[in-house]
C-alpha cells in the first residue's frame, strides 16, 4: 500500500520526493545508526514519507511518543498517522519548523533525520531549511541528511554558522538510487 502511495506522489511531484523508490532498510539504518535509544529528548524527522527512516528510529529501540513527524504530502501525513498513531504527525513545510512547533510547546529536538531533497531545491530554500532545523536542535545532537549526489546538502554557511562538525556516514550503494549519508552535530 505505502509503494503504490510513494509511486503516486512521485508521478505528481517528483521533486519533493526526490527518489523513485522508498529508502532502503540499508539507508534507513544508515541514517540513524549514531541515535541512542535512550535518548531523553525528542527526535524531528523531515520529510518522513512512507515511514522508512521512522520504522528504523523505532527498531532501534527509540519509543514512537518521541518521534515528531513533519511531512508536507497530505497523502504522507494520513498514512504516517495511521502508521505511528503515537507519534506527533504534522502536515506542514520544514522551512516553517519554529513557527508550527513553538505554538504547540515544543522548543528543541535532541536529533534531526531528514529525507527531505534538499539538493532538488533552490540554495535560498535549502539554507533556511536547515537553520530552522539548527535553531531547534539542542546543542550536542546532529542533523543527518540523505544525498543522492556525492555531497552534503546542508549548506556551508549554515553549518559554519551553528558551529557544528559535518561527518560522512557512508553510502548505501542497494538503494536505489545510491544514497550518501551526512550529519552535522552541533557544538
Amino acid at each position: 500500500m505505502s509503494y503504490k502511495i510513494w509511486f503516486q506522489a512521485y508521478l505528481r511531484h517528483p521533486l519533493q520526493l526526490g527518489a523513485l523508490f522508498p529508502s532502503s532498510s540499508a539507508l534507513s539504518s544508515l541514517m540513524v545508526r549514531h541515535i541512542k535509544s535512550d535518548t531523553d529528548g525528542r527526535i524531528l524527522e523531515l520529510g518522513p514519507g512512507t515511514g522508512s527512516f521512522t520504522r528504523a528510529l523505532i527498531k532501534t529501540g527509540i519509543p514512537e511518543e518521541k518521534l515528531v513527524l513533519l511531512e508536507q504530502s497530505q497523502e504522507f501525513t494520513t498514512l504516517l498517522k495511521n502508521s505511528f498513531p503515537k507519534a506527533t504527525v504534522i502536515c506542514g513545510d520544514a522551512k516553517d519548523v519554529i513557527s508550527i512547533f513553538r505554538p504547540l510547546g515544543i522548543e528543541d529536538f535532541n536529533e534531526i533525520v531528514s529525507g527531505l531533497p534538499l539538493n532538488a531545491m533552490g540554495i535560498e530554500r535549502r539554507r533556511i531549511i536547515c537553520d530552522e532545523g539548527f535553531k531547534v536542535l539542542k546543542r550536542g545532537g546532529s542533523f543527518v541528511q540523505v544525498s543522492y549526489l556525492p555531497r552534503c546538502s546542508i549548506p556551508d554557511t549554515v553549518i559554519a554558522a551553528h558551529s557544528a562538525k559535518r561527518i560522512y556516514c557512508g553510502v548505501t550503494l542497494g538503494n536505489i538510487p545510491p544514497a550518501f549519508v551526512w550529519r552535522a552535530e552541533k557544538h
